[in-house]
């Protein structure tokens, strides 16, 4: 019976405390505990964050790869069709005209020149008038209107938002033929890319002037290049520093074929990256993002292997130099259409072989 007695009075007391434990409020986090929480999320995040943003600049660069691939085989699809790389137009004062066909009398640079060879033929053809040697106000204002609205090809994803950037030279003068920015945002689209020029130290050439009436096209005298790259005398004027043979694929008024190409397609630079400064990625400041991406040969469109290529940095200018955003290499097309990356660090020899269609030298004789 005393055991009887006891066992119940100990379930009274196991369910007296049942019920007490069901009726407290549930227990929280300690706030030292919260704190751990948050200590070890924020480690992960840490050591999660550069491996996420390595995804999305690999993914950037393959997508500056695919721009730099299309580009190439726009040039090798231009070659078929018109017999050579695209041309590198007449200078900086000068834009497209698509009256004027893809070779010498062609005033525009390569990217506007590989328009109708990347699915861009209407807007190719909006600025057309039918007339090549009348500059017309309406073929004006059109090619004003394609000056700022660029190829999505030509813009690298790793380095800024945007194509179309403020025109800081020059004030509100585009071109001979094309219109001023006089009734709206002084701005002009930019190019993350340039056509290898060779490995010269000049990458670009201006004109004596617009010609005179009745001079257009300006007769052979305004020009400083053969189609070759030779430099030609008694021009009548100075041709600065323009007056440096080209050896590379496009430059001023070229008509550069594969049979020119004496070193090899494979080894050959085409199309790359260009070095800017980023302190002026969208400002226009930078001595060679300051034109528009339609512009002939000048160093907004044309670079060199004159000098190593850098990796964009503050503070340092460079208009002659290939370059990117990227860290390590830079993305660069060749002639055959395959596109390859180039470490910062390459022999400058071999460097500047490859940037040289007919020196007898490709990279595997440098050692």
């Amino acid at each position: 019976m005393r055991d009887f007695v006891a066992h119940s009075r100990r379930r009274g007391i196991d369910s007296a405390n049942a019920a007490e434990r069901l009726a407290a409020p549930p227990r929280g986090f300690t706030l030292v505990e919260l704190l751990v929480v948050i200590a070890i999320i924020g480690v992960l995040i840490a050591l999660l964050l550069p491996a996420v943003q390595s995804a999305r600049e690999a993914a950037r660069r393959m997508q500056c790869v695919n721009n730099l691939k299309n580009l190439a085989l726009a040039s090798m699809n231009h070659h078929d069709i018109a017999g050579h790389f695209p041309t590198g137009g007449w200078g900086w004062w000068w834009v497209g005209d698509p009256d004027r066909g893809f070779g010498r009398d062609q005033p525009g640079g390569y990217a506007f020149n590989l328009m109708p060879f990347t699915e861009e033929s209407a807007r190719y053809e909006f600025a057309s008038d039918g007339q090549p040697d009348v500059i017309t106000e309406q073929q004006k204002e059109r090619v004003r209107q394609i000056v700022r609205d660029p190829l999505p090809l030509i813009a690298c994803p790793s380095r800024r938002p945007g194509q179309v950037f403020p025109k800081p030279v020059d004030g509100t003068f585009v071109a001979f033929n094309a219109g001023s920015n006089t009734d709206g945002p002084n701005v002009a689209g930019r190019s993350d890319y340039a056509i290898n020029c060779g490995d010269t130290s000049a990458n670009e050439v201006g004109q004596a002037g617009f010609p005179e009436e009745g001079e257009f096209p300006p007769i052979r005298r305004n020009f400083c290049l053969s189609v070759t790259g030779e430099v030609l005398t008694g021009r009548g004027f100075s041709c600065g520093n323009a007056a440096r043979a080209a050896n590379g694929i496009s430059f001023q008024r070229s008509e550069i074929a594969i049979k020119h190409v004496t070193d090899g397609t494979s080894s050959t630079f085409l199309i790359g990256e260009k070095y800017i400064n980023p302190i002026n990625y969208e400002t226009g400041a930078d001595g060679g993002d300051n034109e528009t991406w339609c512009t002939g040969y000048n160093n907004d469109n044309f670079r060199s292997t004159w000098r190593l290529p850098q990796q964009d940095r503050p503070g340092f200018a460079d208009a002659l130099i290939f370059g990117s955003t990227h860290p390590g290499v830079m993305n660069m097309s060749y002639c055959d259409g395959h596109v390859g990356q180039i470490n910062y660090s390459i022999d400058h020899a071999v460097y500047r072989v490859m940037g040289s269609r007919n020196d007898g030298l490709v990279s595997s004789d440098i050692e």
